[in-house]
């Protein structure tokens, strides 16, 4: 049986970002992804807020891993009313992301097996025990976890967490060309069911995908396109399950901690979560270096802190998911009113005459003034998700 101290299963920027903050803090963990190559297949809308790059040192000139800035993006409702919103992100090469998070991560003193599935896990005391498959499966123990598995997590589920659920669907097309100027959103409660289409034009390329609870996706993707007149060739296919519903109750036990999409680290609003798992995972590295570090004196430390440090977090508000069950369940009329009313206005930037304006044509359609609270939730929810929604 090998022995590790700290082992991560997963090798996305989740758990790479907790071989960081552990490598860092002087405890070299041992990362177990179970592809040949971190960082792929690619599964992800690859939109990522400058706030990534300052919350984690990302050099910004580091332009192989980034191929496009976005300033503004644009929520397109039924009846094409549209509402602007400022944005800084990056649309990123998801792939060589994750690779240079997996460098950063080795440099450090982390090592990273690749081609290595952990297919079970059990709590002892005296330790944890994961079991691998792949080419040379083997019996590991190591004093601490981390899982970083991913939306499926079905390690986590057998650890008796609370999994992610329900889980929703994305489906994207790479397309050749750029189809548009800023990031854009297509709400339609009947043709997207709790969800959307986005455009997000790259450089040369365009990822144009649909998330949904409709099991049509990809027909509804084609229809779209047809619809926009977006003839580029099509160059890659990419999809995946996302968590719903947010963060998980429950992220630590004993000698265990989940982070990232295993964790429902997803901002519930627009399915984005490289931020916020790259963040559940710099606190799950810090707080597990810490509790390794008090072993044995007086002063104990436990790994609850890790719940209670990310509880701190805006991405952790309640607000986000009563934001998402209200705005996904209004129907397509509501939509539009909404979108007529803010038409062409910037939703974080309703100052002065324009709050003014825009509350007086909310008092001439009471269909939307009998929600006042869920339109204040609207309001909330949505500037969160403008930091934490990629």
């Amino acid at each position: 049986m090998k022995e590790v101290r700290v082992a991560i299963v997963g090798g996305g920027p989740s758990g790479l970002q907790a071989a960081i903050a552990l490598s860092r803090l002087g405890v070299k963990p041992t990362v177990y992804e179970e592809h040949s190559n971190v960082g792929q297949p690619i599964q992800c809308g690859e939109g990522l807020s400058i706030h990534a790059f300052n919350d984690f040192s990302i050099p910004m000139e580091k332009s192989e891993i980034w191929t496009k800035v976005h300033k503004q993006c644009k929520l397109v409702f039924p009846e094409n009313g549209v509402i602007y919103g400022d944005i800084h992100a990056y649309m990123i090469q998801r792939d060589k992301f994750d690779q240079y998070l997996a460098n950063r991560a080795k440099n450090l003193g982390s090592t990273i097996i690749t081609s290595t599935k952990v297919n079970s896990i059990q709590q002892k005391t005296e330790g944890v025990i994961l079991h691998t498959e792949g080419e040379k499966p083997d019996k590991i123990q190591c004093e601490l976890a981390i899982i970083a598995e991913g939306a499926k997590a079905k390690l986590t589920r057998n650890l008796d967490f609370k999994p992610p659920d329900p889980l929703i669907f994305a489906f994207e097309y790479k397309v050749e060309g750029e189809w548009g100027e800023d990031l854009e959103f297509y709400f339609d409660a009947e043709k997207y069911p709790y969800g959307y289409i986005w455009i997000f034009p790259r450089k040369n390329e365009t990822n144009i995908g649909i998330v949904t609870t409709s099991s049509e996706r990809k027909r509804r993707l084609d229809d779209f396109l047809k619809q926009k007149s977006i003839t580029g060739k099509i160059l890659e296919k990419v999809g995946g399950p996302i968590p719903m519903k947010g963060p998980i109750p429950r992220i630590h036990r004993d000698n265990v901690m989940i982070v990232g999409d295993a964790a429902g680290m997803v901002n519930p609003i627009f399915y984005g979560g490289i931020r916020i798992g790259m963040t559940s995972g710099e606190i799950a590295g810090k707080v597990v270096a810490a509790f390794l570090k008090n072993q044995g004196e007086e002063r104990t430390y436990s790994l609850s802190n890790y719940q209670i440090e990310l509880s701190k977090f805006k991405f952790m508000d309640k607000i986000n998911l009563s934001c998402h069950d209200f705005f996904y369940s209004r129907s397509n009329k509501f939509l539009s009113k909404l979108g007529k009313i803010l038409n062409n206005q910037n939703i974080n930037k309703i100052e002065g005459k324009e709050k003014i304006k825009v509350l007086a044509n909310l008092t001439m359609n009471p269909d939307l003034l009998k929600y006042p609270r869920g339109l204040l939730k609207i309001y909330k929810g949505f500037k969160i998700a403008r930091d934490w929604g990629f």
